[in-house]
């Protein structure tokens, strides 16, 4: 099988199909998508059992160029691996939270003798996972290398519903088992944060952690302190990337379309019940062809996230790593998250979920979900550090002013990242330059 021939069937496949279904409007795009990966994964198949012969010349090819890139990019590397590969220690561990849902957390540490007195969690985004923190796998650029490089006990936490972390205590199987994914924003909050917490604060024998939330990260924080504001006794401090409490000027076009069309509400009541959780071997041989045709997948699945986050300029982030990126992301969750952070957005409050009318008076006693006593927040008096990109298209500085109205501010610092996008606090190939020293000398100021 020749090389060139598959990339030019695929190229014209992709101008003959896939491009005249995205003309046709925005509220394609979800379904242009999975065309694409469900296809491209047909295409994949064929590609594998022509590299079943190792004589092919076209494995051979292939190979040449996954060989080429795979000690860099990690296409094919595990968590471990690359962790390990760094010269860190590496551990995988399980929490089971209230509800009994079983949840991921990675632990990244060199130093075992002289540890920092406070383990630092890291919160990742929605639809993410502990892997977005490890993208550049760079011990220079990548944040917990760095902070495990200063001697700090590091912890990659994964919510419940992502790739990383799918279990019950009650369910032997969970894919599309209705009941494992009736899990909203509103479980994240109130189960996910509290275990992960006192999980690592338990195996530390620390007694206190130090937070850090990327987006969603920082959200299901808010939400859970507003309802138990004394909790924060276990926080040394709180760190928050693209923090989010309120979103009222969403400029994300994918996403501005998709409340308007109700998309992910039409996909949740259909009964399809989490989006973009993939297995690693899907994801993999994604990750794969954005290195072996570049000039298709890596564009279309950088249009794909620039659609959905905003990436305003292609020089902040490595390209090459492209292939990297989508071979482990996105990380997923349940479809009925996702159509409560449509909620949020129409709303523009931080609110529990809404079941409608009927279903709001059985369970809340009112016509229209409650919203979260983020009011309460004005007691949340450890210190807290807030970074907003200006260019971050979820949030901006009317949600941050709002935010900053509903928070103490004894002890709080907000800077503002120039040119930064909504992933770029973790993607960006010059975070370790503009963000990353800040946010360590933040920590090293709550060290005692």
């Amino acid at each position: 099988m020749n090389f060139q021939i598959i990339q030019t069937i695929t190229f014209h496949f992709f101008i003959w199909v896939i491009k005249p279904i995205a003309n046709l409007g925005l509220s394609f795009t979800y379904y242009t998508i999975y065309i694409a990966i469900y296809l491209t994964d047909f295409i994949l198949s064929l590609f594998v059992k022509e590299c079943e012969s190792r004589n092919s010349n076209f494995f051979h090819k292939v190979r040449k160029i996954l060989n080429k890139h795979k000690p860099y990019y990690g296409v094919y590397t595990q968590a471990t691996d690359m962790i390990l590969g760094q010269g860190y220690n590496f551990e995988s561990h399980k929490i089971i939270t209230e509800d009994g849902y079983i949840l991921t957390i990675w632990r990244i540490y060199k130093d075992v003798t002289h540890p920092h007195p406070h383990p630092i969690i890291m919160q990742h985004g929605l639809l993410d996972s502990s892997w977005s923190w490890l993208i550049n796998n760079d011990k220079k650029m990548t944040l917990p290398y760095i902070l495990a490089e200063q001697g700090y006990d590091v912890w990659l936490a994964n919510n419940r519903g992502n790739k990383y972390s799918i279990g019950h205590t009650k369910f032997q199987s969970v894919n599309y088992n209705q009941k494992y994914w009736d899990c909203s924003f509103d479980d994240l909050a109130k189960y996910d944060f509290k275990a992960i917490i006192l999980y690592v604060k338990n195996v530390t024998q620390r007694a206190k952690v130090i937070y850090l939330g990327h987006s969603q990260g920082t959200t299901q924080a808010f939400a859970y302190l507003s309802n138990n504001i004394e909790f924060q006794q276990h926080l040394k401090c709180f760190i928050g990337l693209g923090p989010a409490m309120f979103i009222s000027n969403l400029r994300s076009n994918f996403l501005q379309w998709a409340i308007k069309l109700y998309i992910f509400e039409l996909i949740y009541y259909l009964g399809i019940p989490y989006f973009f959780v993939f297995d690693d071997g899907f994801n993999i041989k994604i990750g794969a062809l954005c290195y072996m045709v570049p000039q298709i997948f890596r564009s279309f699945f950088f249009e794909v996230t620039n659609q959905l986050c905003g990436f305003p300029q292609k020089n902040k982030i490595d390209l090459n790593r492209f292939g990297n990126m989508v071979a482990h992301e996105p990380g997923g969750s349940a479809s009925k998250n996702i159509v409560q952070w449509m909620q949020f957005f129409r709303s523009k409050q931080l609110q529990y979920f809404d079941y409608g009318v009927s279903q709001n008076l059985a369970l809340y006693g009112q016509r229209d979900p409650p919203l979260y006593p983020v009011d309460n927040l004005k007691n949340f008096t450890i210190p807290k550090y807030l970074y907003l990109g200006t260019r971050d298209v979820i949030t901006d500085t009317d949600d941050l002013g709002k935010m900053l109205n509903k928070l103490d501010q004894t002890h709080i610092k907000v800077e503002f990242i120039d040119d930064y996008a909504h992933l770029d606090y973790v993607w960006a190939i010059d975070a370790h330059i503009k963000l990353y020293p800040s946010i360590l000398r933040n920590i090293k100021d709550n060290q005692n």
